[in-house]
């Protein structure tokens, strides 16, 4: 037997002894938290509890309708959040190289204001997007609380969260590695301060939304 079955078959165990005292589940549960079991695996144990003890399983729910609903709302507020950061960080870039122009390409002025204008345009109408989105999903949690656990959501954000950890790590080492070289700019400075900027507030965007999970663990 695994120390994984061993651990559940303690946490069954314990659970039985205490409902056969007649411990109420606000105080088990809690008690159970507090040791380091998660809401998911108290909660499964306990239905496996009731329904030996009941003689029947407690009815489930589909949650298919759900998770679709949930994977599309995560999957939106992530592309429409790519789509104005590196709209806003594109618009920077070419401020930056029109008061900083390359001398190797003296045609770059000439599209600085159309560049600007399709990112401005991209803004416009991805970031009120992204704020409806993540006001929808906002709406949707305080609906169904028990969607801050769902399997949907922690995966998209885990995945936003490295994409975006990587971004920031490999600018970094970009930095790093020109320095060395003796090759840093102004230029290419303010650059990589737009990029590590961006990328570290979506760090920390999506860590947030990860807080109310795990604060309930």
């Amino acid at each position: 037997m695994t120390h994984a079955a061993t651990s559940l078959d303690d946490l069954d165990g314990f659970i039985r002894t205490a409902k056969g005292r007649d411990v109420p589940d606000d105080a088990l549960v809690p008690l159970l938290r507090q040791n380091g079991w998660s809401d998911r695996r108290i909660y499964d144990r306990l239905t496996v509890y009731y329904g030996e003890a009941l003689g029947m399983a407690p009815p489930r729910r589909s949650a298919r309708g759900e998770n679709a609903s949930d994977a599309f709302l995560y999957l939106l507020n992530f592309i429409t959040l790519g789509f104005w950061s590196v709209a806003l960080g594109q618009i920077f870039v070419t401020l930056i190289a029109h008061v900083f122009p390359d001398a190797a390409n003296p045609y770059y002025r000439n599209f600085a204001m159309d560049e600007i204008a399709w990112q401005l345009a991209t803004i416009i109408v991805a970031f009120p997007c992204f704020l409806l989105v993540a006001r929808l999903i906002g709406r949707e949690l305080q609906r169904r609380p028990d969607a801050i656990d769902s399997g949907v959501r922690a995966w998209l954000t885990y995945i936003a969260l490295v994409i975006a950890g990587l971004v920031t790590l490999g600018d970094g080492i970009w930095v790093v590695a020109t320095f060395l070289r003796g090759e840093l700019t102004t230029r290419f400075i303010l650059d990589s301060l737009v990029v590590i900027g961006l990328g570290s507030g979506i760090f920390a965007y999506y860590l947030r939304t990860l807080q109310p999970a795990s604060a309930e663990r």
